[in-house]
């Protein structure tokens, strides 16, 4: 019998913050600044590089996606740092907050591990900020070298005293669910964000935030 869940760890781009349109217009906007002749590909287009395994997180590597050369990769990150918030600030999905509140309602802990920086994320979520265990906000710039996920999901379940079968990471991407795997936690893939559609059969999916918390909460009560 499969242990009952004690913790939910979210990726964030994609997952609690409607943030892929606004990737792509940076991109576009640096591509025409820096004197670049590409076509940064729509959000359809892009979510299809993402299923077929196409890395795009960290922001060096979704800049490398669309095709930035490698010469102008650091300075596209650096301008992002630097821009990014205050030009493109995305926001949290609809229901974000009541999803979350009603799994810290059932009792489960909830955590962050993400590819985005706390100074990006933060002011995103804003209160619903308030419904994460601090010790388990793995933002990408946590630690001088930042860390696999995989390693973020093993730390988090250690930090909780739980056991990483009791885990479930919440993701967008395939390389989200090879992260649990790896981990060994469980894996919830969302099918409204960067890179999972309905037709990914091998993920068990949520199609809106509020079918996160429901299938979820059903995890949390199985006998």
């Amino acid at each position: 019998m499969r242990a009952s869940l004690r913790a939910v760890f979210f990726d964030v781009d994609g997952v609690l913050i409607d943030s892929l349109s606004q990737h792509l217009q940076i991109c576009r906007d640096k591509a025409m600044e820096f004197g670049l002749r590409l076509k940064i590909p729509n959000v359809d287009e892009f979510r299809e590089l993402v299923r077929r395994g196409i890395k795009v997180s960290p922001m060096r590597c979704f800049f490398l996606a669309v095709g930035f050369p490698e010469d102008l990769v650091t300075r596209a990150v650096a301008d992002y740092e630097k821009e990014f918030m205050q030009h493109y600030r995305p926001m949290a999905f609809a229901g974000v907050s009541k999803m979350l509140a009603t799994l810290r309602k059932a009792g489960l802990d909830l955590g962050l591990v993400t590819s985005n920086t706390r100074a990006n994320v933060v002011p995103a979520l804003g209160n619903a900020m308030e419904y994460f265990d601090e010790r388990c906000l793995f933002f990408f710039d946590r630690y001088p070298e930042p860390k696999p996920k995989s390693w973020c999901l093993a730390e988090g379940a250690r930090l909780l005293g739980a056991g990483p079968p009791e885990c479930v990471y919440v993701g967008d991407q395939p390389v989200d669910a090879t992260a649990a795997t790896e981990a060994h936690t469980r894996f919830l893939g969302v099918t409204y964000g960067w890179g999972i559609s309905q037709c990914d059969e091998q993920y068990e999916t949520a199609k809106s935030i509020l079918e996160i918390s429901d299938k979820l909460i059903g995890l949390h009560t199985q006998p």
